[in-house]
């Protein structure tokens, strides 16, 4: 555990009796959330826990973690210590599978607030973003790779690549550089020819790959040093970067729409504050301000009408509706059923080179 806040208490006690009242209450609301790390961490309290745990007048405490694997083994110990964590909607039918997940309340969210798909029975949506194509403008100036075929494309776009460790988002890109359109992107991929050629084509650019990234801090390294030409990275990353200074450019076109937010631990030691602070930091009042510490867009739709964004703001979020007309969301269904064949393949073309 990292640290932990305690909202202030509204009334003061007069006597020991109260005193001890008052505390009993505070701890039986304790509420603990784990993220992973770093300015996105920072940016969800700010914007989210700390002004949500106030208004509730709850208390809440933090901690870090990289992989709900690690929330799984907390299940099968039946050591349960986390109440909330931060995870994927990819991988929510994983861990839903695997037994992980407690079913949210039904009153937790609204499910006309949030784009269809982007939130579930044991899910609730926090943030937009994109795994976007990035690059060097001190390589290719404005005229950099617009597509995903640009970014397979090492004659007319030469220079050193960088893609992800992980398959997710990089298997998709090689099927849209063969011709897929985006809206067919999984029917695609969910047949065995399909597959086969994605990762023959991610074979053929492997060459040219100079690094696969292994996190979100080392991606956005690489652009900061100039330590690659071209990169397919989380848009935040590049954004982040690009506001230190980093000579660089993206598009949102050919991007993967992707969300995070929060599930429930299975066997939450503090189940119901655990759904009330949910409740409560799913609000569009909250997740409007999101953008202001961190390069995301609000999954509530209705916090765009709260936060009234510039059309500047609006041309860098992922879920704003010109930059959702040229992406694809990601499919979780897919993930869960060919997640493992996508891991060992995708393995064997990094491996492999």
């Amino acid at each position: 555990m990292t640290y932990k806040t305690l909202s202030q208490f509204k009334a003061i006690a007069t006597a020991i009796a109260l005193i001890v009242g008052a505390t009993s209450v505070a701890h039986a609301q304790d509420v603990v959330i784990a993220s992973s790390g770093g300015a996105w961490q920072e940016a969800q309290d700010k914007a989210l826990w700390a002004p949500a745990a106030k208004a509730l007048g709850i208390t809440y405490a933090q901690d870090t973690f990289q992989n709900w694997a690690e929330a799984r083994a907390q299940v099968e110990s039946g050591k349960v210590t986390w109440d909330i964590i931060q995870i994927s909607l990819a991988d929510e039918p994983l861990a839903k599978a695997a037994g992980v997940l407690e079913q949210l309340d039904a009153d937790v969210y609204d499910k006309a607030d949030f784009v269809a798909g982007s939130s579930t029975d044991h899910f609730v949506a926090n943030s937009n973003f994109a795994t976007l194509i990035a690059w060097n403008k001190n390589t290719y100036g404005e005229n950099g790779p617009q597509s995903a075929a640009d970014f397979f494309d090492v004659v007319k776009f030469p220079g050193k690549r960088a893609l992800w460790n992980q398959p997710g988002g990089m298997i998709e890109v090689a099927a849209l550089a063969l011709g897929t359109p985006r809206d067919k992107v999984y029917d695609f991929l969910s047949t065995e020819e399909g597959r086969t050629a994605a990762i023959a084509k991610l074979a053929e650019l492997a060459p040219n790959v100079a690094v696969w990234w292994e996190s979100g801090a080392q991606a956005a390294q690489l652009v900061k040093d100039g330590e690659v030409d071209m990169i397919i990275t989380w848009g935040g990353r590049v954004q982040g970067a690009i506001a230190d200074g980093a000579n660089w450019a993206y598009t949102f076109n050919d991007a993967q729409l992707a969300t995070d937010g929060y599930a429930v631990v299975k066997g939450a030691p503090n189940r119901d504050a655990a759904m009330a602070f949910l409740r409560e930091m799913s609000k569009a009042e909250y997740q409007a301000h999101l953008p202001d510490y961190y390069a995301t867009a609000p999954a509530n739709l209705k916090a765009f009408a709260v936060a009234n964004y510039s059309p500047e703001k609006l041309a860098t979020m992922a879920s704003a509706p010109e930059n959702v007309a040229v992406e694809y969301p990601v499919d979780p269904n897919w993930t869960a059923q060919y997640g493992a064949w996508a891991s060992e393949a995708y393995d064997g073309v990094r491996l492999g080179n």
